[in-house]
């Protein structure tokens, strides 16, 4: 038994050479990101996002912002910052990790695609230069791209093998994704669209009736898990309609009274408790629920055929209910606090209610899709009850304890804006519904797989619990956030901004992805089209949103390789190799990219008219004549289909030369002599001279006789470099501008 468990283990943690050249490219694209990574200046974002982690790290509390993204770079950056110090180095390494990562992914998929395309894909996605750039740099972006891949992975394999466990570990990924950046809705959207279409087969028969709910996996049941993990996180799309409603679900700009993206606290009010019940009214209300839980058990033991069957339908049917209901009176009224203040009783016993309530439920093997309804109503109903009919909840200390303190508002009258008892009745009624779904769906099951994910969203958005202000921003603020600002338009770009950086660093990814993506809809590889989907869909969607910046190239860029490495592995499956060396047509891999690297040079030649054609530019072309016509016969010796394949791996080879010599330039050029689509906004290498000539000449000297003074107009991101001496009062940054300067007050009154 112990050597067949051993066994078993063995086989699954194979380790032959497939694993081998995984882990060795996995390694070395750790290495090419880990290389030289204090070398570039810090970035605009990179000194917002990384001081505030530093913060984290020395001790000062961190409360969720929109502006900044998700909280868990933060949190996770600030772990390294703990551990290891300080530096520039460290600050980005963690950036590092997820970057190598994401290069084993296609490991992941290789029993699907193919042990040649999920090679082609892990070097594609290690050598490109957009994610070898944005891996080196301290934004989420690079995140969110394993975290998406990530997510395609579980889907593609949970589809195909139905086991529960893929939907666990999707439920923990896309918390930490909504966690990470808001352009987790991006991909939510995406996949949520993918699966539907593929589980319309599946979904009909459900939606008609004739199939039950229960029944549904592979994409089908995907798609429910996308749908009743996310489905309060898209409760912001209200706001869109708000003036029709009369409404500011979303405010589009800073007041007093709110923040960007949040609703407004501001009138129409409405007065809590909306009627104060006398106590007669509430043992009437006890009684009633007593009665009504009462009836629904004579309905079931009356057609039980013996004691203990009535017994097992009374205890969940009637006592669950019963000790969840008190146990959420006492969580909310706290009674008991008034005879023993030594202890917090009424929590200690409402826990104890709870168990005891929960327990009835799994000794008495009640369903779940049936159970998780008798805990969730009591509790929905009995918060409701005692809010809108007693006195007993403070509003002003409710609101204080879920919204942030830069939140103006004033709730001490105990009225709430309707703007606010809309966005929290839609984000309750959106749980409701969830749950309910989801329980019918999987029944227990769905409350560990919900359960995973938010623990972990509650625990990155409340910083661990220290900062429950997060469970609103992080619900409601994120996407409302961005709402607002697609009026901004940060940035300024054109709306083929994309398509430029696409074709000057990810050539090879964007011709082979396009040339896979209609190969794959016209043989019907089903994971293709899933992918070239994506693409396209992201595309499009980045096409459209307003605020274009370079980083945004890394959400476009990860599909097309996913592609292009898949219709290349397919491209190398198709060439006979042996057959291939002993005809000598593989003079195609070689002759074929240098027929097109000289006809791409003759025709730039004559557009551009830099010079006119000379002896040598018509010797070039008679030279690729003959070499075409000589790659011809060898396509033809070695049967077209492979021939083709061939010539497309020798162009796909000279491009991925071409993607390696811009991935060098773009990733390992630290001074500004390079003019680069993904250094936007990126630091002057005089900075970090600045700082060190400051250090050495007036820092170094103690005691400084005055405060050294910094213009705030180069607090980003000067402010990393300082953060020290900052922090000593040594020095600090003040406007030079007079008053009637364009931007004279527009961060002077943030800093000092």
């Amino acid at each position: 038994m112990v050597l067949r468990i051993f066994t078993e283990i063995a086989n699954r943690l194979r380790f032959g050479w497939t694993e081998a050249g995984f882990l060795a490219l996995v390694l070395g694209a750790l290495v090419m990101r880990l290389w030289q990574l204090d070398g570039r200046t810090m970035h605009y974002d990179e000194a917002i996002h990384l001081q505030a982690a530093w913060g984290l790290a020395g001790g000062n509390d961190y409360l969720h912002s929109a502006w900044m993204h998700g909280p868990f770079q933060i949190e996770y950056t600030a772990v390294f910052i703990w551990v290891f110090g300080d530096t520039d180095f460290t600050a980005r390494v963690g950036y590092t990790i997820f970057g190598a990562a994401l290069v084993g992914l296609p490991y992941f998929l290789k029993d699907y695609i193919g042990r040649a395309a999920a090679f082609f894909t892990a070097i594609l996605l290690a050598l490109s230069p957009v994610l070898l750039y944005l891996s080196r740099f301290g934004r989420n972006d690079i995140i969110m791209a394993f975290w998406a891949a990530s997510l395609l992975v579980l889907l593609w394999r949970y589809s195909h093998e139905g086991r529960t466990r893929y939907l666990f570990m999707a439920s923990a990924v896309m918390a930490f994704m909504f966690a990470t950046k808001e352009t987790a809705y991006i991909v939510t959207l995406i996949f949520g669209g993918i699966t539907f279409l593929l589980a319309l087969p599946s979904l009909v028969p459900v939606a008609l009736n004739r199939d039950r709910l229960s029944t549904l996996t592979g994409p089908a049941g995907f798609f429910l898990l996308l749908v009743t993990l996310t489905l309060p996180q898209w409760m912001p799309l209200f706001s869109l309609g708000q003036d029709s409603l009369g409404l500011v679900l979303a405010a589009r700009d800073g007041t007093e009274a709110g923040l960007v993206g949040a609703p407004l606290w501001a009138g129409p009010n409405l007065l809590v408790p909306i009627y104060a019940a006398p106590w007669w009214l509430h043992c009437l209300a006890a009684l009633l629920l007593a009665a009504v839980l009462g009836r629904i058990n004579m309905a079931f033991n009356a057609s039980a055929n013996s004691i203990h069957s009535s017994l097992v339908w009374l205890g969940p049917r009637f006592a669950t209910p019963l000790t969840i209901t008190v146990a959420s009176v006492l969580t909310i009224v706290r009674p008991l606090s008034r005879w023993f203040e030594w202890v917090n009783a009424d929590v200690v016993t409402a826990g104890i209610l709870a168990f005891a309530g929960l327990a009835i439920v799994i000794a008495a093997k009640h369903p779940w899709r049936q159970s998780t309804l008798l805990v969730l109503v009591p509790v929905a109903i009995s918060a409701t009850y005692i809010t809108l009919f007693t006195g007993v909840i403070n509003v002003g200390s409710v609101v204080n304890w879920l919204l942030p303190d830069s939140v103006g508002m004033d709730a001490t009258t105990g009225e709430i804006p309707i703007n606010y008892l809309v966005a929290g009745g839609l984000l309750l009624g959106s749980l409701t519904l969830s749950a309910y779904l989801g329980v019918r769906w999987l029944g227990g099951q769905w409350v560990g797989i919900a359960g995973a994910f938010y623990v972990i969203w509650t625990a990155l958005y409340t910083t661990f619990f220290t900062n429950f202000a997060g469970i609103f921003s992080g619900t409601w603020q994120g996407m409302g956030y961005w709402i607002a600002q697609q009026e901004v338009a940060r940035g300024n770009q054109p709306w083929y901004y994309y398509f430029v950086g696409l074709s000057v660093y990810e050539f090879l990814p964007l011709a082979f992805g396009i040339a896979g993506a209609i190969y794959f809809a016209k043989n019907g590889h089903i994971l293709g089209v899933v992918i070239a989907s994506w693409a396209a869909a992201n595309t499009l969607i980045y096409t459209v949103t307003s605020e274009k910046m370079p980083w945004l190239l890394v959400n476009l860029t990860l599909p097309f390789i996913l592609l292009a490495g898949i219709y290349l592995g397919d491209l190398a499956n198709r060439v006979q190799w042996r057959h291939v060396t002993v005809r000598g047509t593989g003079a195609i891999l070689g002759i074929t990219p240098v027929i097109v690297s000289v006809a791409f040079h003759l025709i730039y030649t004559y557009v551009t008219q830099v010079e006119n054609f000379v002896a040598l530019h018509w010797g070039l072309l008679t030279s690729i004549a003959i070499a075409a016509v000589a790659t011809a016969y060898l396509v033809r010796l070695a049967s077209p289909k492979q021939g083709l394949a061939l010539a497309g791996l020798g162009v796909a080879a000279m491009l991925l030369g071409f993607s390696v010599w811009a991935s060098v330039r773009a990733a390992y050029t630290y001074d500004d002599s390079n003019v680069e689509i993904l250094a936007y906004a990126q630091g002057s290498a005089d900075l970090k001279e600045t700082y060190e000539d400051l250090n050495r000449q007036v820092f170094s000297q103690a005691p400084l006789d005055a405060k050294v003074m910094v213009d705030y107009d180069v607090w980003y991101p000067f402010q990393w470099y300082v953060r020290n001496v900052q922090k000593d009062g040594l020095l600090s940054f003040a406007c030079f501008k007079g008053d009637s300067e364009e931007g004279a007050h527009d961060g002077c009154n943030r800093v000092s």
